[in-house]
């Protein structure tokens, strides 16, 4: 443990603070501008920035040759959308409703396409005709959400102020898609950097090799997600939470998977070692959806049962581990 690691992990969560409200106040303000909900403002361009990193991981262990890299990485991310992430929101907020009918329907696409990829690869492949149905299904419901154009639109005069010359306007998004920008670039890098350094000290300190997957890695590739998920629940932006969520397993799951299996596709023909991820990723969406459709919101008891959810997902892969 050096001196350095300290100081990236030190320095890469300051950033993530930083990020995380520059991001939630310029996404906050695009939405405003283009008269759609956060929500779906943080459902399409939120959750495509913080999908690059698995998009970039996953084309290259296509590439390689090893694309099954992929496919673990993005389940278990799934499983930590639906349990760790919103159990903090949770948590933070003591509950969060969801009113809306287009997030509802939302919630079951996402929790669908999070479990689609296990039934496409039950014959031991995901093929390129696979990747295919995994493409089309986000574009298909893209182009639905889009067609609802009531649903997902929203005026904007905040204060009854009158609104500001055309050019004005566009002057302020140029200015708030640039601080989006530069904010996504700072929370992934960030993110990297509390991988890399608190990867140095799991080493140190001589963890595991499958506590230092369960816990960091997996963990750190849904980090972006969790904090800014965690700074917009704070901030009472629960459209831009759950956009963020449901979006970025939504994309993670059907663009890149789908695209990885379509240029190199994925072969597990041993699925053993994915039967505790497999289990645990159709527990967490089936609790999800229930406690989202119980009153429409998800309280802090619910929550912390999704929590409790996540460290038995974690403690069932270290036993197993163990005992292999």
């Amino acid at each position: 443990m050096t001196l350095i690691d300290i100081l990236v992990f030190l320095a890469s969560c300051a950033a993530l603070a930083f990020a995380g409200n520059l991001l939630v106040g310029s996404l906050s303000r695009i939405s405003d501008f283009l008269g759609w909900k956060e929500f779906t403002v943080s459902f399409f361009v939120m959750s495509a920035a913080t999908a690059l990193p698995e998009f970039f991981v996953g084309v290259s262990s296509a590439l390689r040759g090893v694309p099954e890299l992929s496919f673990g990485n993005i389940i278990g991310q799934s499983i930590i959308h639906f349990t760790l992430a919103v159990a903090i929101c949770a948590i933070l907020v003591k509950s969060f409703t969801v009113e809306s009918s287009t997030v509802r329907t939302t919630a079951w696409f996402s929790g669908i396409m999070a479990i689609l990829p296990i039934a496409l690869i039950a014959d031991g492949q995901l093929s390129r005709a696979d990747g295919v149905v995994l493409v089309v299904s986000f574009v298909i419901y893209s182009a639905w959400l889009f067609s609802k154009r009531k649903k997902f639109t929203s005026e904007y005069n905040p204060d009854g102020k009158e609104d500001k010359p055309t050019l004005s306007k566009f002057v302020s998004l140029m200015k708030d898609v640039g601080v989006f920008i530069v904010g996504a670039i700072i929370i992934i890098l960030a993110a990297q950097g509390i991988v890399s350094s608190t990867m140095s000290f799991a080493i140190t300190l001589g963890l595991p090799l499958v506590v230092v997957g369960a816990l960091i890695v997996g963990a750190g590739t849904a980090l972006p997600e969790i904090y800014f998920s965690a700074t917009s629940a704070r901030k009472n932006h629960a459209g831009l939470m759950l956009g963020n969520l449901l979006g970025s397993t939504a994309v993670s799951v059907s663009m890149v998977l789908g695209v990885v299996s379509i240029i190199d596709p994925i072969v597990v023909p041993d699925m053993s070692p994915y039967i505790i991820s497999r289990v645990f990723l159709i527990a967490a969406v089936a609790f999800f959806i229930l406690f989202m459709s119980t009153g429409r919101q998800i309280t802090r008891r619910e929550g912390i049962l999704l929590l409790i959810l996540y460290i038995a997902f974690i403690s069932a892969e270290i036993l197993v581990g163990i005992g292999s």
